[in-house]
């Protein structure tokens, strides 16, 4: 019996050892993924700082980032802060971007072990695509993916058209212009990432302004399709109106059936985050 406690220690020792080694040497590995996630999060966050910088600061205890438009460091468009909660079986963690009046500008949890099928679709992105698109996708043989947009023309005219992503690469470009406020670069990038489906598409491109308008709006629809629909709610709210309601809602955050405890920590986090960096910075600016 000792024999066999003695041999049980021993392994057990060899055991700890070789997962204290494994960790050792994968922390820093861990670590720089951990870094990069968290980077990549403030860029969603904050798309306004895709082709300008992040400053990070820390003021009264509070740790955020300044995101300005262009790499100089002028143009300040934001802020991005680390939220956290606990939700119901884990702590759920996101990077949220404010605006200098206090507006959502976007979020993207980072870190989050809740109940999968129920408190995990704090995550979940909704599909808007058919049976039958996924099939022509599976075969080679997907059409143009296509997006309805309403933009505001000159004079405020609401215009709606179909639009026609041509060129996936492009909207990268042109998601760099339209952060950049490049007016001139959007114009060079829009015709060919996009195909209007319309008999004034000439028009529309021949017009900068016009131009721009549809450009931000396709790019918008297109991060709604790519953005967990929960955290997509919060985009452009302030403080007050993050409230959580049953139902649906555009004033306010509609909570995932099934998951109240983990919506309610989710806007916990993002409430406290927004608590914290008005603090930080001595308060948002009035618009």
């Amino acid at each position: 019996m000792i024999r066999l406690t003695v041999v049980l220690a021993v392994i057990t020792c060899c055991a700890a050892l070789a997962l204290g080694f494994v960790y050792k040497g994968t922390k820093p590995m861990i670590d720089e993924q951990a870094r990069l996630a968290e980077e990549e999060a403030r860029r969603v966050a904050l798309p306004q700082a895709i082709c300008g910088v992040m400053v990070a600061k820390e003021s009264k205890g509070v740790e955020y980032y300044e995101g300005y438009r262009f790499p100089d460091t002028t143009g300040l468009v934001g802020y991005t802060v680390k939220a956290s909660a606990k939700g119901y079986s884990s702590t759920i963690e996101a990077i949220v971007g404010v605006g200098p009046g206090g507006e959502i500008a976007g979020m993207k949890i980072i870190s989050q072990q809740e109940t999968p099928g129920l408190g995990t679709k704090i995550e979940e992105v909704k599909s808007f695509k058919s049976v039958v698109d996924a099939f022509k996708e599976m075969t080679g043989t997907a059409e143009i993916h296509s997006v309805r947009v309403n933009f505001a023309a000159e004079g405020g005219e609401e215009v709606c058209l179909d639009v026609g992503i041509v060129d996936a690469m492009g909207c990268s470009e042109l998601e760099k212009a339209v952060a950049a406020g490049d007016t001139a670069g959007i114009s060079t990038v829009a015709p060919g990432t996009f195909k209007l489906e319309a008999s004034d598409s000439s028009a529309v491109f021949a017009d900068p302004a016009l131009t721009a308008a549809l450009s931000g709006a396709v790019l918008q629809e297109l991060r709604r399709e790519k953005t967990p629909w929960f955290q997509f709610q919060f985009i452009g709210k302030k403080y007050d109106d993050i409230v959580l309601v049953r139902g649906g809602t555009d004033e306010n955050i509609q909570g995932i059936t099934g998951a109240t405890i983990s919506s309610k920590a989710v806007v916990e986090a993002v409430k406290n985050a927004i608590e914290d960096l008005d603090k930080a910075i001595g308060g948002f600016k009035e618009n």
